[in-house]
């Protein structure tokens, strides 16, 4: 069910595709029996506790009371990208951890955006270009100059910085990120059947499946 629902997901307007149900439905197509209706509600349940509907006040109950953060032990492992394993866990990835926090919003009536400054997600207010927030690093309030510290610290200072790194990116923007992370751990893992898995998810995406067509029919081969 995780990729059909996906490839459905995916086939809507940049910024119309839902990032709860998205990113669940790829969790569900690498985990087998997953109940995305289940997290769905966990995400609900969470939204309904969080005591102050504003985007500070989202990031306090997730990162300080919750204690959702980073997780600095094991990065890279696969399952940092899965919603479902990031709220039992309560740990992920920037991007992961960006994603629950947006969603918890969205749910509160709350606008956050993502931030797709590369080498590290960050968040911030749709209304409010000036200030955003780390979840990785319990949801730390960063200004622009400080979201570029940051980027010219995990860069080493050998990447050249640009203002639009900190612009908004498009809910399937976020999504293929995902994707992008996913096919690098697999493919570094040389797990090949969980990446040829990553690989379909990515034929589901026109403009992956034309870029990739290639590589998409060698990794899918050992599913004919």
């Amino acid at each position: 069910m995780g990729q059909g629902r996906f490839a459905e997901l995916m086939a809507g307007d940049a910024d119309a595709v839902p990032l709860d149900e998205a990113s669940l439905a790829m969790a569900a197509a690498l985990q087998g029996g997953l109940d995305e209706i289940e997290w769905l509600a966990a995400l609900d349940l969470i939204a309904g506790e969080c005591p102050t509907p504003t985007a500070e006040g989202i990031s306090r109950y997730l990162f300080d009371d919750l204690g959702f953060t980073g997780n600095k032990t094991a990065y890279y492992d696969w399952r940092n990208s899965c919603i479902d394993r990031v709220i039992a866990t309560r740990t992920g990835i920037p991007i992961s951890l960006s994603i629950l926090m947006i969603e918890v919003a969205r749910r509160l009536g709350v606008k956050l955006v993502g931030v797709s400054m590369p080498a590290h997600f960050l968040v911030r207010d749709e209304a409010d270009d000036e200030t955003f927030y780390d979840p990785f690093h319990c949801g730390r309030r960063l200004d622009r100059a400080g979201a570029r510290e940051l980027f010219d610290e995990i860069t080493r200072g050998q990447a050249h910085w640009r203002d639009s790194y900190l612009e908004p990116a498009s809910n399937r923007s976020i999504v293929i990120r995902m994707l992008n992370n996913l096919k690098g751990v697999f493919a570094r893992r040389s797990d090949e059947v969980r990446y040829a898995m990553v690989m379909q998810l990515r034929a589901t995406v026109p403009e992956l499946a034309i870029a990739e067509a290639d590589e998409i029919a060698s990794a899918s081969a050992m599913f004919n």
